[in-house]
């Protein structure tokens, strides 16, 4: 009976049965699909990435850069693939890489992953909620071993109990290794709770789920500055006035009064950090590399920081609290984003942290490069010379 149903399985993600939906869609929609229907990936190798697949959605890919980068897992110059739509992206990213390298490079540093998943447990009490955290706690080995029946690449970091009156949310700290590790963690906390459901402590919950808010996966949250889920990334570079002027065509001064009172909006504005554009490039990073794009809601926020120096240079910084990335697993194993993380360097054992400080440099590139049109008024300009069809009228 499992080889039937297995063999039933595999049939789904066969070519066969891709044409079979398609012909299906294009009958009950009465529209016509050849792009769709184009054979650019081997339906069978497609399970564990897509259901009831159809086809392929093209992204165009371009290049950025060369980017100067010295971190502690990636240095050197890169090219960085971006995938995006979004006319003048790719544009800005390579001005503002110019620019970074140019003045030597920027220094870059992302901190070892935490990923964490947060099952809720509902008990008759408050106390018993208590008692059950303090005994879970204690009992951290057993729990390691039941993670280790669920991956050998992800490993139970700690445990971190938060009280809702009778409720006990008890998140589960992961290292991911080179992992984003969204599945790897709940497989492996789905483990530990249910060796935890079998013990007294455990016995009287009335109401359990394996994932409540506090985790904030791909989700805004207040807490996002301090709080990070995946790596924590900042990158720096000193850039001497005369390549400011050069490369970025303004002044010092010019750049951080625009950065400054972008600062200024968003604390009236509500918004969760003060940035101008990492979400554009970091998905356009994560489209290119097989990443899980929606884990840009927590990516693609942080801080930038653009000064003058004492000595009339500009210093320029971002800080990315929570960013989701791997290099192993989910999308990475498709043959265009391997080509493109191939294209990094970012392949085999380590590579993720690479991949992250390579991600950290772009984003401060992209930072510069926005808030340079800003101060030199180019923006709308360059939106309408680059970012619309040459072949039409206004759009």
């Amino acid at each position: 009976m499992r080889s039937q149903q297995r063999s039933s399985r595999d049939r789904h993600w066969s070519e066969a049965a891709r044409r079979k939906r398609l012909d299906a869609l294009e009958h009950t929609t009465s529209v016509e699909l050849p792009e769709l229907g184009r054979r650019l990936e081997t339906a069978e190798t497609l399970q564990g990435q897509v259901e009831n697949y159809v086809g392929v959605v093209r992204v165009p890919v371009g290049i950025a850069g060369p980017l100067l980068v010295h971190g502690a897992h990636a240095t050197g110059r890169f090219q960085i693939p971006l995938a995006t739509t979004e006319g003048t992206l790719v544009l800005a990213v390579s001005q503002g890489a110019r620019a970074i390298s140019a003045a030597g490079g920027a220094k870059v540093y992302a901190e070892a992953p935490r990923t964490s998943r947060a099952p809720l447990f509902v008990f008759p009490c408050a106390a018993d909620a208590r008692t059950a955290a303090q005994w879970a706690q204690g009992h951290i080995a057993d729990l390691r071993s039941c993670v280790g029946t669920t991956t050998t690449h992800g490993r139970l970091v700690e445990l971190e109990p938060w009280f809702i009156g009778r409720r006990l949310v008890l998140q589960f700290h992961f290292d991911t290794a080179d992992a984003a590790g969204q599945n790897m963690v709940t497989l492996a906390t789905d483990a530990a709770c249910q060796w935890l459901r079998a013990q007294a402590p455990f016995a009287n919950v009335e109401s359990f789920s394996i994932e409540t808010n506090v985790s904030h996966d791909k989700k805004l949250t207040a807490t996002l500055g301090g709080r990070h889920r995946g790596r924590h990334v900042t990158a720096e570079v000193m850039i001497p006035r005369d390549v400011v002027k050069r490369y970025l065509r303004t002044t010092p001064e010019a750049l951080a009064r625009v950065a400054r009172e972008g600062v200024y909006a968003s604390a009236i504005s509500g918004v969760v950090g003060a940035q101008a554009q990492f979400a554009n490039v970091l998905a356009a990073l994560l489209l290119a590399t097989g990443q899980d794009v929606a884990t840009i809601v927590e990516s693609g926020t942080g801080l930038t920081v653009i000064e003058t120096t004492a000595g009339g240079d500009l210093y320029a910084s971002i800080t990315i609290p929570s960013l989701i990335l791997g290099t192993v697993g989910g999308g990475t194993r498709l043959p265009s984003q391997r080509e493109c993380l191939s294209v990094l360097g970012c392949t085999g054992d380590g590579s993720a942290a690479r991949l992250a400080e390579i991600a950290g440099g772009a984003v401060l590139a992209g930072e510069l490069a926005l808030v340079a049109s800003l101060a030199t008024d180019t923006f709308a300009q360059a939106h309408a010379t680059y970012g619309r069809p040459r072949n039409g009228g206004p759009q």
